[in-house]
Order: structure tokens, then sequence, then C-alpha cells
């Protein structure tokens, strides 16, 4: 149930120097509405599965309140501004307003360092070099990235010793956009009035995901019905689909 305690602010005058000062309780913070209580209480829920709504409803408060205390305590506990693991982490993600925050990890244990709310360089750069020294730098070997560029303009100034990985995930991911790429470029080039070249078409577009299947998945012995095709084996399929043209079998 909600409670409101009503607390009258009781002066006292000091006969030594003259001043006077109110007397402060451990209940409420100075000029504070919400007790400290209630402020345990909406940091221990934040610990949980639980949204800012359901803490604020649990603990008649306002969301905005909620989000105050979370806010102040997150920038008074900092407990990873005094080292660096030896295997760091990079990463983006969009979040209020489409903007784009930086964070960095421990690239062992998957524990989120730091979240900073802009990507630029400038301001990513001020920030290491603001919160760690130059030998807690020099002692990070490893900075797992993805392909993105601006990364290498801050990291060899920041990270001496620091080796670069780029992140496989997104290696194929950058392979398999490139061979959809050429795929589609020839695909549409065989998008026309002739009827042979329009059957390649369709066959192109109907069975892009075999061209990217791993080779050791592809079935040589066993035949099924495919559509456009007839009764086939997938690598019969493939050969004949990378017969179309040199630049798609170079591919």
């Amino acid at each position: 149930m909600p409670t409101y305690l009503r607390i009258r602010k009781q002066r006292f005058m000091c006969k030594g120097c003259g001043k006077s000062f109110t007397a402060r309780t451990p209940i409420v913070e100075r000029n504070c509405f919400i007790s400290n209580y209630i402020k345990v209480q909406i940091l221990t829920q934040s610990g949980e599965t639980r949204s800012i709504k359901d803490i604020a409803k649990e603990t008649n408060v306002s969301e905005a309140s909620v989000q105050r205390v979370l806010t102040a305590e997150d920038e008074r506990y900092r407990p990873h501004y005094y080292s660096l693991p030896e295997n760091l982490s990079f990463d983006e993600f969009k979040y209020a307003s489409g903007r784009m925050a930086f964070e960095y990890i421990d690239a062992e244990t998957g524990d989120i360092m730091d979240i900073l709310p802009s990507k630029d360089s400038r301001f990513v750069t001020q920030h290491f070099l603001s919160r760690y020294s130059l030998k807690q730098r020099s002692e990070v070997k490893t900075i797992t990235i993805d392909m993105n560029a601006s990364y290498m303009s801050f990291i060899p100034t920041l990270f001496l010793n620091a080796h670069v990985i780029i992140d496989r995930c997104h290696i194929i991911q950058h392979i398999n956009r490139s061979m959809n790429n050429t795929r589609v470029t020839i695909m549409n080039q065989l998008n026309n009035s002739n009827g042979e070249d329009q059957k390649k078409y369709r066959r192109l577009k109907r069975y892009w995901k075999k061209l990217l299947k791993k080779e050791n998945n592809i079935t040589y012995t066993t035949y099924t019905f495919y559509r456009l095709f007839g009764q086939r084996t997938e690598a019969a399929i493939l050969s004949e689909i990378l017969d179309y043209d040199s630049t798609l079998k170079a591919t």
C-alpha cells in the first residue's frame, strides 16, 4: 500500500557560531519526496527481468522517477573503469531516436564493460584516454570488431599492442551478400523475351539458397523431384545452374 510520512523539518541554531541548520533523517534525502527504502526496492527489482513500467507500478512512483534512480546509480557505480581485459570486443547498436551507441565487451566472459551514448570516433577516443592509462590500454592483446572501418581510426593509437580480429560472422555475411549480388546481376540479364533465358531466370530465382549451401551438405546420389528441373540430385542442379555463366561459376 502507498504510505506517506508527514515530516516536520526541525531547525537548530548553534550558539557558538550563530548558524542554523535543519535536522536530517535517514528515511529520505534532502529535498526529495521518495524514501531511501523505495529507491533500494527500485534498484533491487531492476536486477530482475522486469520493465521500468512494472517497477514503477510496484513501488508506486512514476516511470521517470524509476529512470532517475537507475541513472543516478549508473553514474556512481562504475566497476570496470580501473582495468581492461586482455581480449576486448567492440560493437554498436541503435537506440532512442535512431541514434547509435557504442559498447565494449570482455570477449572471454561476454560481460559488457560500458556503453557509450555515441559511436563517434572522437567521443570514443576521449573516453578511453580519460578513463584508462597507457599501461592499462597496452595490456589489451586482441580486439574483435565487425567490418566497420571507423574502428581502425583509433584502435592503433589507443591500444598499441592489440591485434585486430574481424568477427567471422560478418565475414560470412559479406561473402553471402557478394554472392547474391553476382547472382542477381546475372539473373537480371536473363530476364528477357527469350524462352530459354526465362527458364534460367526462374531457376536462379527459385533455387538461390542452394548456391549458398555448404558443399559437404550437398547430395550427390539422392534423386528428388524439383520444380523447373524434374527428377534430379542437388549436385546436378548446381552443376547446371553454374554453367549458365562463367562469372557466376567463378564466384
